[in-house]
Order: C-alpha cells, then sequence, then structure tokens
C-alpha cells in the first residue's frame, strides 16, 4: 500500500474495520482479533452486533499454544506445510527485511491462511493455530522448520528436541 494512503486514518479504521469482519467470520477470539487490529473490546462488540454474530459461535477460554497443537492432533507436517506457505509468501522475514505494519501483516496472515484452505480444505487447522504457530516459529522461535531424518520432508521441532521423525517415519512417537 502506498506511504500517503497508510497514513490516513479513515482508510485505516476502515481497514481495521474490515480485517476484524475476516477474522470474526473464521472464529477468532476476541483478544486475537483486538491485539491483531488495534480495535477495542467495545468496538468489537459493535462489529459483532453488527453483523449478528451469535454469542453461542463465539469461541471461549483460553487461548491453546501451538506447541499443544501442532504436537497433537494436527501434527508436524500440517504446520509444516502452514509455514513454509508463510515463508513462501514473505511472512517470516529475515533479520535485514523491512516488517511489515502489524495491520498489513494481520491481512497478509489471513490471506496466506486462505489460500493454505483453498488448497487443502479438509485440514483441521483454524486461523488461531496459525496464528499461534506463526508466532511460535517467527517471533518466540519455540518451533522450528527442520526436515524428517528418514525422508527429509519438513517437519516442525522444538529447538532442542532430539526425536526428528516426521509421523510417517516414525508413527508411534
Amino acid at each position: 500500500m502506498r506511504p500517503q494512503l497508510q497514513d490516513d486514518p479513515i482508510l485505516r479504521e476502515s481497514r481495521r474495520a474490515t480485517l476484524a469482519r475476516r477474522l470474526l467470520s473464521h472464529g477468532l477470539r476476541t483478544e486475537m482479533i483486538g491485539r491483531l487490529t488495534g480495535l477495542t473490546r467495545n468496538r468489537l462488540a459493535t462489529v459483532r452486533r453488527r453483523l449478528m454474530v451469535a454469542d453461542e459461535m463465539r469461541p471461549r477460554g483460553p487461548v491453546r499454544t501451538a506447541l499443544d497443537v501442532f504436537r497433537g492432533s494436527l501434527g508436524r507436517a500440517e504446520g509444516a506445510a502452514l509455514i513454509s506457505l508463510g515463508v513462501t509468501v514473505g511472512l517470516i522475514k529475515t533479520a535485514h527485511c523491512d516488517a511489515f505494519d502489524p495491520l498489513e501483516q494481520a491481512e497478509r496472515l489471513c490471506d496466506t491462511y486462505e489460500a493454505y484452505r483453498a488448497v487443502i480444505p479438509e485440514t483441521r487447522a483454524e486461523l488461531e493455530d496459525f496464528l499461534l504457530l506463526y508466532r511460535a516459529v517467527a517471533v518466540s522461535q519455540s518451533l522450528l522448520p527442520d526436515s524428517c531424518r528418514s525422508c527429509r520432508c519438513l517437519i516442525l521441532v522444538e529447538p532442542f528436541e532430539i526425536r526428528r521423525e516426521c509421523s510417517h517415519c516414525n508413527p508411534h512417537p
């Protein structure tokens, strides 16, 4: 986006509201939507009310961690596929690259997840899982992309983990 348009407060607020609608449609929790868009809880409540999002449809409770999600039900291979797509579209930057502004980064995360769902519609990964995974790999580095020792496919591992095999090569961890 052109710099002069990024500084326009009306366009920026419109982008925030549009992104909030997208995130709500993917079922994200209020706290995470607020962090990504910069909208307050009251503003998000107004957006939900205007979109007629029922309270029963909103996810509740604590947010899971990426380690819980991608070590358990979804697996290392699906997490690695999500991260490789993120690297391909330029979400995960090297240290010398310019960073995106937070709103543009959230839009790119949403675009990347929607592209992943278009390619693999039967996935069980939700947008919230992808955001947690992105944060674990790009920000905190609590998960790292690596290759399986046996078949060389891309998997996610913990930084000091000894077992570096995919679920196909070692189905019983």
